[in-house]
């Protein structure tokens, strides 16, 4: 794996499983490639598209292989999962350059919690 720095734009989601019973997500994504170090987007009030378009920053070490992304509507009380969505970096290194919809499998794989639309550059050190 290569050193050097990850860019990351969160920049939108679409047909996020709703979480609530009255009206829609309040939708926010942690991102991270280690658990220990995550960040976050802006919540999202009342959407189930909603539409971020945050930049994020990640120093890429050896041994990182993979980005993870977790979905959740904020709540009054916590918050509940939406879904996960993970991408290998080697797809970044590759082209230097990744812009796609990262899905949010349900259970087994099976259907779908919705999607995050995800760019990420890669800047080699």
């Amino acid at each position: 794996m290569p050193n050097g720095t990850l860019e990351v734009i969160i920049a939108e989601g679409r047909s996020l499983k709703d979480c609530d019973i009255i009206g829609q997500n309040d939708a926010y994504v942690e991102i991270y490639l280690d658990k220990k170090y995550k960040q976050r987007t802006k919540i999202i009030k009342n959407s189930n598209n909603p539409v971020w378009n945050e930049r994020f920053t990640f120093n890429i070490h050896k041994g990182d292989d993979t980005i993870h992304f977790a979905v959740y509507d904020d709540d009054v009380v916590g918050r509940d999962s939406i879904g996960n969505g993970k991408v290998k970096l080697k797809h970044v290194f590759d082209d230097n350059r990744f812009d796609e919809w990262v899905k949010l499998p349900a259970h087994l794989g099976l259907s779908s919690h919705g999607e995050i639309h995800v760019i990420m550059n890669f800047i080699p050190s």
